[in-house]
């Protein structure tokens, strides 16, 4: 059964993530964010939730698809930004 606060509380970190890369993206590119940009900043936001994800599996089991939800997403809406 899915909890809805334990996905919300993986997103806030997964949007943590985000943000941390947004502002380092945001000074190495002086400031120029175009959409390639920021797909690559939310593929990059996936990776955390696969890691974290990778290592949930061994201990908690039952916590792993919240991060495997995070990252789909992620990954999903980055190759949107992508190609579109």
């Amino acid at each position: 059964m899915l909890s809805i606060k334990k996905l919300a509380l993986v997103f806030a970190l997964t949007l943590l993530v985000g943000v941390g890369a947004y502002a380092v993206a945001w000074q190495f590119n002086d400031g120029k964010m175009g959409q390639k940009v920021m797909a690559y900043v939310v593929i990059g936001m996936s990776f955390p939730s696969l890691i974290i994800g990778g290592v949930m599996r061994m201990f908690r089991p039952d916590l792993q698809r919240y991060f495997a939800i995070t990252a789909i997403t992620c990954i999903s809406i980055g190759l949107l930004l992508l190609f579109l």
